[in-house]
């Protein structure tokens, strides 16, 4: 494959721009995990997720990735084919460069692979020998294993994510986590993660906030209600999917959630030198809850939040 030769790119990856590698290599993850069934590659959270994992493993985070880049360049090997939109097919003919995450969202469906690629993808065998001519070829000895832990995070954060969701159709122990010593911390962090967004839509329980870019980012996290420090517990229902303000606010005892999935406010919030108005106009609103029943926050996680970290009078030093 052909890559941009910069001394700026690391000697790990032969000075060579990484991303076209990375990406094939995170749809080879989604191929073996069966998250991609169809040869119809979109350009979602799941992929950039996985495509992320390797820019951090090789390039590390402090330079942002940009997985447009591969998936829009990709098409000039031969083997990927970008998918134009319904009556867009003309407009990403003529187009030209796509530079820009809207340009992308405007004419772009997905990709998609010469049909022989993407038979040969689902053999197992065939698919780790790829995997490893592409690891070799574009990645120096080096770098290597951690190229290969970043797939394996990968493939084990999917495994448990449906370990999560087994879990959640049994009873709800506030402090009997699963086993975890199978999982790596990444995996089982991104796992966890992956369900509760998934569970809340992407949309902040608390403000309904939710945002989705053309490139795929989302605003809200995944947020314990015991944490984790203390309880070691993932199950899905001591999680919520909050934005950041409303995580913090959380995590910090500012909110909490009733038995009948109400918002309570501390009166911390409204204490002199203080401008929480947002979130003093929280107080008393519902929640917004998973589409799944089963996926509902445990009201024993909520009252544990609310009797140990909850602020419900002004601590003196702030009376």
């Amino acid at each position: 494959m052909r890559s941009d030769v910069k001394p700026y790119w690391p000697a790990a990856t032969f000075h060579r721009a990484p991303h076209k590698p990375m990406l094939l290599l995170a749809v080879m993850d989604l191929i073996a995990n069966q998250r991609i069934t169809r040869n119809l590659i979109a350009l979602d959270a799941e992929l950039i997720d996985a495509f992320d994992r390797y820019w951090h493993a090789a390039i590390g985070v402090a330079r942002e990735s940009n997985i447009l880049m591969p998936f829009f360049h990709l098409s000039s090997e031969g083997f990927w084919h970008l998918i134009a939109l319904p009556g867009k097919e003309a407009a990403l003919t003529l187009g030209g460069k796509l530079r820009t995450a809207r340009q992308f969202a405007d004419l772009v469906r997905g990709a998609r692979l010469d049909d022989e690629l993407f038979a040969l993808l689902q053999a197992p065998a065939q698919r780790d020998e790829l995997r490893r001519i592409v690891i070799e070829r574009y990645f120096a000895p080096e770098l290597r294993p951690a190229i290969v832990r970043a797939g394996t995070i990968t493939s084990e954060s999917f495994e448990y994510s449906r370990e999560l969701l087994d879990r959640a159709k049994g009873r709800f122990t506030l402090e009997e986590a699963p086993a975890t010593e199978t999982y790596q911390t990444e995996a089982r962090s991104v796992g966890f993660r992956r369900v509760v967004i998934d569970a809340y839509a992407h949309t902040c329980a608390f403000c309904r906030i939710r945002v989705l870019t053309p490139a795929g980012r989302t605003a809200v996290a995944a947020a314990h209600i015991v944490p984790w420090s203390h309880s070691r517990n993932d199950d899905p229902r001591n999680g919520m999917a909050l934005c950041g303000l409303h995580h913090w606010s959380f995590d910090h005892g500012l909110l909490g959630v009733d038995s009948e999935y109400r918002l309570l406010v501390s009166p911390v919030a409204a204490t002199e030198g203080n401008a929480a108005g947002a979130l003093i106009e929280l107080g008393g609103q519902p929640i917004v809850l998973p589409r799944e029943t089963n996926l509902l926050p445990a009201r024993s996680a909520l009252r544990w939040h609310l009797t140990n970290i909850f602020w419900r009078d002004v601590p003196p030093q702030l009376g």
